[in-house]
């Protein structure tokens, strides 16, 4: 797989921080596990899901293998997969970058991106979306999930890091996917409880979208 310059920078970034990404977001997965939920019971059992930034697996692969599904996880961290096929051992995991060449993936009946498509240039969001679309087959579906941000925030502590967040709101949101040709079925905004990965949370936003059949 053909890894961008971006991609392998983020590999190698979490190759660092192995499970102590999954240990420091432990207690803030509620939200994405009921979406990944709901997700499974709108699709048949066998159905393929595309996992996009499945880091060490946990919880969005196993819960989708558990629900029955035929699960294809993909990441940039070599550590993150080498975590993911140990406590998955159900799914399938593959080297590969969103912003790369994924086209030897296959096409899929859902996808989920939850927390990969952050903090990012209108131009890249969109991008993403479209790409993310290009691996599910026409009407399937697309939840992705990302941190909301009002633009006026000071630096943002993700796990050892900080960066500078640009605005992400729920309007945004909905435009990315109108101009990536997404058909918006809603954006949901749930809070999120405190985690040693980001002890000020604020709000997540929740798209669901699906690709178009004509």
């Amino acid at each position: 797989m053909v890894m961008s310059p971006e991609g392998a920078y983020i590999g190698r970034s979490f190759d660092s921080l192995g499970l102590k990404y999954e240990q420091a977001f432990a207690d803030q997965r509620q939200n994405q596990i009921d979406a990944v939920d709901e997700l499974s019971n709108r699709l048949a059992r066998g159905s393929r899901v595309l996992d996009v930034g499945c880091a060490s697996g946990r919880p969005t692969s196993e819960q989708l293998c558990a629900n029955g599904m035929d699960v294809t996880g993909i990441d940039v961290s070599r550590v993150m997969l080498a975590h993911a096929r140990r406590q998955v051992p159900a799914g399938r995991f593959v080297l590969a970058d969103l912003f790369g060449d994924t086209t030897g993936l296959g096409v899929y009946d859902a996808a989920v991106c939850l927390y990969c498509l952050v903090n990012l240039s209108e131009a890249r969001f969109v991008d993403g979306l479209r790409r993310l679309a290009g691996r599910v087959r026409p009407g399937g579906i697309l939840l992705v999930a990302v941190p909301e941000f009002q633009g006026t925030e000071e630096e943002v502590r993700f796990v050892d890091w900080t960066y500078q967040p640009q605005r992400c709101l729920s309007e945004d949101v909905r435009r990315y996917a109108e101009l990536a040709g997404l058909d918006i079925e809603r954006v949901d905004v749930h809070a999120e409880p405190p985690s040693p990965g980001r002890p000020n949370p604020g709000n997540s936003l929740y798209l669901w979208a699906s690709t178009r059949t004509t």
